[in-house]
């Protein structure tokens, strides 16, 4: 099925509060139902189903990875459309690989490649929805992890990484340490109005960035002690109330990332960077940390904290 078009048996389509709280949902029980993510396009031949049902913490879990799913499929359909500018920007790893393997691939492939790595990193929205990996999407991911271990492949991206050092007269790569001090200060100058705790920002070798969205904190985190590569980049999306005697989170809605909007698993980690590159990676991490909070809203709306409910 192309990327975009999604068959539904059920699906939550539209929500609002009701006077008594909680949330009502427009459910359509039939199948045969096609929805244009793209414009939002609803066509139904079947009866809907009006009822109240209340929000509880795993079934927000569940709406929110449905959401975010489907904005990342929007997101990678907009990547394929310009010539993959996220995936372009990095000179090596996951990405550098994921953007060579689609450029073996013709259109309609990639829109299948695209597909499969979209659902098998979300496979709670997955579940929910109905849907399920094809024999040509998994045909698709089997070639992609071949072509990962594939020594010509690993060979090229060795060159490439020796050549953009020399070019630039380097005999190392940039520090964690200077990386750190640059991204503290930008994430610090780009978002400090929107930001809580920053006076104890920088403490820790982490950085631990926080704000509020819809009665949850979210948190944007940069790792430096990670191995194998300078440092790694994602959010988090928790209850304020938390669990004693450690203060774990009580309820933890998702771990988004830049790699979930483009089909790969965990954090986004940037490795083989040089002195040159410190000052773009910077620039596109505040870029796309902005896209996200601007989405964030619509993400969240209707599954603010305080209106759910404990399972």
């Amino acid at each position: 099925m192309p990327l975009g078009f999604l068959r539904w048996e059920l699906r939550y389509l539209y929500a609002h509060k009701s006077p008594a709280g909680n949330l009502r949902y427009f459910v359509y029980l039939k199948g045969g139902v096609e929805v244009d993510r793209q414009e939002h396009v609803l066509l139904c031949y079947k009866t809907a189903l009006y009822c109240d049902i209340s929000m509880t913490f795993t079934k927000a879990r569940e709406e929110f990875a449905v959401r975010y799913y489907e904005w990342g499929t929007l997101e990678f359909k907009r990547e394929m459309a310009d010539s993959f500018p996220i995936l372009r920007s990095f000179k090596s790893g996951r990405f550098w690989k994921l953007h060579r393997f689609m450029q073996q691939l013709g259109k309609y492939d990639q829109i299948i490649m695209a597909s499969a790595r979209l659902k098998h990193n979300n496979p709670e929205a997955i579940a929910a929805l109905g849907e399920h990996i094809t024999p040509k999407e998994e045909a698709l991911l089997t070639q992609f992890r071949e072509f990962c271990l594939d020594f010509p492949t690993r060979q090229t991206e060795e060159a490439e990484i020796r050549a953009r050092v020399e070019a630039a007269g380097r005999t190392r790569f940039a520090s964690k340490a200077k990386i750190r001090r640059a991204i503290l200060k930008q994430f610090r100058g780009a978002f400090e109005t929107e930001c809580f705790d920053l006076a104890i920002v920088g403490i820790d070798p982490e950085l631990d960035f926080k704000m509020k969205r819809n009665g949850w904190i979210v948190t944007t985190h940069f790792d430096f002690e990670v191995r194998g590569r300078q440092f790694d980049y994602g959010h988090a999306i928790c209850s304020e109330a938390s669990i004693p005697p450690h203060g774990m989170p009580a309820v933890i809605l998702g771990f988004p990332s830049l790699t979930g909007w483009l089909g790969l698993r965990g954090d986004t980690g940037w490795e083989h960077l040089i002195d040159e590159d410190i000052q773009p990676v910077c620039d596109f991490i505040i870029q796309h940390c902005r896209i996200f909070f601007d989405v964030l809203p619509k993400l969240l709306k209707g599954l603010d904290f305080e209106s759910l409910t404990p399972d």
